[in-house]
């Protein structure tokens, strides 16, 4: 079985709409396995927040929040990550495909483009289809402008160069 084909078999997966926009019931916050220095744990987020979303920002780490907050809400769909509501897609940036290490992760309007692809491999690790990049946390955090919240860089770089501990997600919490 292909890793896009195991994505199926995730809780998230069958829950997704057609229309490429996720329903509220199979988005999910996607967590680093390691809370690093944030005993809240880092997920994958949109800057800004409710209806100060910053949609062309890249994505960081940010602390996760309790509540399921729009800006931290993602599903798997047919190999992509949709992000929320929004109509949008994980990609990393990019001229063309593969895409080099250290490339931000953007969120643009899902299509059919190798740069929105994505594999969630069984160790944990999500990996841009086709290259030997992951999605990865960056080694230093700074406060965010919310009580007690900190944030990362989140870039695609090299899988075997970076740290397991920056490179390991969960998906659905």
């Amino acid at each position: 079985m292909n890793r896009i084909k195991r994505l199926a078999l995730l809780p998230l997966a069958g829950l997704l709409v057609a229309s490429g926009y996720a329903s509220a019931e199979s988005l999910t916050q996607i967590r680093l396995v390691d809370p690093l220095d944030e005993p809240e744990f880092y997920c994958l987020d949109l800057a800004g927040w409710g209806d100060h979303l910053r949609l062309d920002d890249p994505l960081q780490a940010h602390t996760c929040k309790a509540r399921r907050a729009g800006d931290q809400m993602f599903a798997f769909k047919e190999g992509k990550i949709v992000v929320g509501d929004t109509g949008r897609c994980l990609e990393v940036a990019g001229s063309g495909s593969p895409p080099l290490p250290g490339a931000a992760v953007i969120a643009r309007e899902c299509k059919d483009n190798p740069l929105q692809a994505f594999t969630l491999e069984d160790n944990g690790r999500i990996v841009s289809t086709g290259s030997d990049l992951c999605l990865a946390a960056g080694e230093d955090s700074a406060d965010a402008s919310g009580p007690s919240h900190v944030w990362r860089v989140l870039t695609a770089q090299k899988c075997d160069a970076v740290s397991a501990e920056l490179t390991t997600w969960q998906v659905g919490l």
